[in-house]
């Protein structure tokens, strides 16, 4: 995520956030008034009025789960130190060493050992309503990188080339193209999108896209039986490249399958595990201690209490109740090393995925507070000051190279004004640091939860989720920009108007500007998030 220049704290209108208990979202009604009425058999949400079919019977709205009561507040647990006491070796044997991580959650089919081209059946039981793809190569048998014509180096990522439902149709098809709305891609009418080029592992997360929400909301589950996937890496697909050098069909990976049963609910709960990597001198006092303490007894344990409160208000826009919420230190030496990580390497030995290899082995969100993301590129966006494992992240198995999502904490307790950070003050990302990182930190767990932004940076490529307002580089660029779209970049204010250039003010839009963000999250964004593995 990055935060515009103009984000600095100023004494702006407030966000307009309450904190305070989980939300129920109202489902979004926008089919034709003509449908059926609530409780007339269905078969799409297109034929009903209230726009939901549940279980092929028009409903008003999805039934609420287990979560907490208004007025709901998490518990904030003290964890223990997270990683090794000592310093791994520069060179472990081999080379950053990428053991097989076990699953925490279940039920969990173990897949084997694959290779690129294998096709890979799993299970999917009645009443399944989502489930995810979890690959991770065996140490050492495909190589790090490849130089991929007109990119140049890439890390080497595994990826489903094809996706094959109980039936036998596809569900998704990696070679398929997208079609264009005003210069920008829509997948919202895909089964399944997945973007995800993350080196050495990659999950998968269905459903997340609105077609897919559709058909689990109106079957009531998805396709029970036998489903397929083809796996492939890009190593494999660099060996049939024209101008493509470094390709191998050597790769081994382990491959899981975790499914998740119904029933579909508007709530649910997850846990929160953060990780305070700062070697800031300026503030020694942050420690996952100082975190976990009561509010009311140090200056620095009320502000990680606002940290905490501001999550659980943005979560309950997904109708989500936050649990538990675990601080950890990390030892000394990560600290040191990997507090001001750099985000220009991408690769297994990267010092993000050094750093995310810390989790611990519980199924949360795993959120690591550091004092910078730095990188030698031009900051002509922004200053990034969020940035995810994967989208999304491999719920059910932590402490691989993509475990994690980092988020700078460099704002925290700063005030516009004199008692804009006080326990009374209302949430606002114009006037309170400590609101800012909050919102970083839930938009990088709704990545991790399977949450694209609204639309990428330069409107080239709009989510997979149709009720979130796009802003397409085709009808939303200024058109005394001279840069072409994909060059362009759309900031949040050019985003935040009507006449389809919107979604500014939502919590995934790529840019945080406080002039414009809300935390405003669709009634579709909350069912792929509830629907993720991490959620319960």
């Amino acid at each position: 995520m990055s935060r515009t220049p103009a984000a600095v704290l100023v004494a702006l209108a407030a966000a307009g956030l309450a904190t305070g208990g989980c939300g129920n979202p109202t489902f979004d009604r926008r089919i034709d008034q003509g449908g059926r009425g609530v409780g007339e058999a269905c078969t799409r949400a297109s034929d009903c009025r209230s726009g939901l079919c549940l279980s092929r019977v028009c409903a008003a709205s999805i039934p609420a789960g287990a979560c907490g009561p208004s007025g709901h507040r998490p518990t904030v647990a003290l964890g223990a130190v997270a990683g090794p006491a000592e310093r791994p070796p520069d060179v472990p044997d081999p080379p950053c060493a990428l053991p097989v991580n076990a699953a925490v959650i279940g039920p969990v089919q173990e897949r084997g050992t694959h290779a690129p081209g294998d096709e890979v059946s799993f299970d999917v039981p009645a009443g399944t309503t989502g489930f995810t793809l979890y690959f991770q190569e065996v140490d050492g048998t495909a190589p790090e990188a490849v130089d991929w014509p007109g990119a140049g180096p890439a890390a080497n990522a595994p990826f489903p080339q094809l996706v094959l439902d109980a039936g036998g149709a596809r569900f998704y098809d990696d070679a398929a193209s997208a079609p264009v709305v005003d210069g920008s891609r829509d997948y919202s009418q895909w089964l399944l999108f997945y973007a995800g080029v993350i080196p050495s592992a990659g999950a998968v997360t269905v459903p997340n896209t609105t077609t897919a929400l559709d058909r689990v909301r109106s079957d009531g589950q998805l396709a029970p039986g036998a489903w397929r996937f083809t796996l492939n890496d890009l190593a494999a697909a660099c060996t049939t490249t024209t101008g493509c050098t470094g390709g191998s069909t050597e790769g081994r990976y382990d491959v899981k399958v975790v499914t998740r049963a119904g029933p579909l609910v508007s709530t649910g709960t997850l846990d929160l595990e953060i990780y305070l990597v700062s070697s800031d001198p300026a503030h020694p006092e942050y420690s996952a201690a100082n975190a976990a303490a009561d509010p009311s007894a140090s200056a620095t344990a009320a502000q990680f209490r606002r940290f905490v409160d501001g999550l659980q208000s943005l979560f309950a826009r997904a109708g989500v109740c936050l649990g538990t919420v675990t601080f950890h230190d990390v030892p000394d030496w990560a600290r040191t090393e990997l507090s001001t990580p750099s985000i220009d390497d991408s690769g297994p030995c990267s010092e993000l995925a050094r750093l995310f290899r810390l989790a611990v082995p519980r199924n949360a969100v795993h959120l690591f507070l550091v004092d910078e993301l730095t990188t030698s590129a031009s900051g002509g966006g922004g200053t990034v000051v969020g940035l995810d494992g994967s989208i999304p992240g491999p719920s059910g198995v932590p402490g691989g190279v993509n475990s994690g999502a980092a988020v700078v904490l460099a704002d925290l307790g700063a005030e516009a004004a004199p008692g804009a950070c006080s326990p009374a003050s209302p949430f606002s990302v114009a006037a309170c640091g400590t609101d800012v990182v909050s919102y970083i930190a839930a938009h990088e767990a709704g990545h991790w939860l399977g949450l694209y932004h609204t639309t990428e940076a330069t409107g080239t490529a709009l989510d997979p989720i149709a009720d979130t307002p796009g802003c397409p580089c085709g009808a939303c660029r200024p058109s005394s920009s001279p840069l072409p779209c994909g060059t362009a970049l759309l900031s949040a204010p050019q985003c935040a108007g009507s006449s389809g250039c919107g979604g500014g003010d939502n919590l995934m839009f790529w840019q945080i500007d406080p002039s414009i963000a809300r935390g405003t999250l669709t009634p579709q964004q909350g069912e792929v998030v509830r629907l993720n593995p991490a959620v319960r």
